[in-house]
């Protein structure tokens, strides 16, 4: 329908290119699990040793991250089938950067779990599922040295990820309220 000269249209929330619901349930699931993951190895910090309180936070820790991993994969599939919508016109060391970001968000969306899953196995210990008394195959023999080092490898990885996780989600506000473009809108689900 033609516009009439003089009059103002609003701007279409849908004209700009956005992620489909499915990436953007992946996108939103895997931050709620993250952050589940999170609280949880931080509120066993507040625990006294051997208490049900701490090994339940554990638990949730361990099975947040195992769904980390469970999801990251179909989520890479999705992505590479799907692919991205197209993002704003940026500069390509800005569209560099992005792209840098995200392959830093997947790789410690997996290598994190699979530390931690490593880990375990290396204390002789097999990722349990809940309610069924089973635990999936052990990745390696128990060892002692390599699951300290495995330990150690997974906090430090774990607190560089809370740096990548701080500046894609100031990344994604600066594009918001200081750039004024759809970048963070793209993965917002519709209203």
């Amino acid at each position: 329908m033609p516009v009439q000269q003089g009059m103002a249209t609003a701007p279409d929330a849908a004209a700009f290119a956005r992620y489909d619901a499915v990436a953007i349930a992946f996108h939103w699931l895997m931050f709620v699990l993250v952050a589940v993951a999170y609280a949880a190895i931080e509120l066993r910090g507040f625990t006294d040793k051997g208490t049900t309180a701490r090994m339940v936070a554990m638990e949730v820790h361990k099975w947040s991250g195992a769904l980390v991993l469970a999801l990251t994969v179909p989520r890479l599939l999705w992505r590479a089938v799907r692919g991205a919508p197209a993002s704003e016109p940026y500069p390509w060391l800005a569209r560099l950067a992005g792209a840098a970001m995200h392959v830093l968000l997947y790789l410690f969306l997996l290598a994190q779990p699979i530390l931690g899953i490593l880990m375990m196995n290396a204390g002789g210990r097999e990722l349990m599922v809940p309610g069924l008394g089973v635990g999936l195959p052990p990745l390696i023999a128990p060892d002692a040295a390599l699951k300290d080092v495995l330990g150690e490898i997974h906090e430090t990885l774990g607190n560089a990820f809370y740096l990548v996780i701080g500046l894609h989600a100031m990344a994604a506000l600066f594009h918001h309220y200081m750039l004024s473009d759809n970048t963070l809108r793209r993965m917002l689900p519709r209203r």
